[in-house]
């Protein structure tokens, strides 16, 4: 090799290196953050497969507001409509 040849080549070669470590350090990071994705999915999955237990409790609970809700309205309709009946008959 010449002279002029080695200081052109160790800065081909720095620049490669630099290259080089920034890929890696990208592909790391990337990676890190494929973990933590998988790492939530997996928490995901575990919580639905715990709830898909639960099924008939959910339902049955969920029955229950339906029906404390629809004994409200129902009330609360009934007492409008008596007391509109009422009113009526005190004119």
């Amino acid at each position: 090799m010449t002279r002029t040849t080695r200081p052109r080549l160790e800065r081909v070669a720095l620049v490669a290196v630099a290259a080089l470590v920034g890929l890696v350090g990208v592909a790391v990071g990337a990676g890190v953050e494929a973990v933590r994705s998988a790492v939530e999915a997996t928490a995901t999955a575990t919580a639905a497969t715990a709830l898909a237990g639960q099924v008939p409790y959910l339902a049955a609970g969920g029955a229950l507001i339906g029906l404390g809700v629809g004994a409200v309205i129902a009330s609360g309709a009934t007492y409008w409509y008596q007391s509109k009946q009422i009113g009526g008959r005190l004119e």
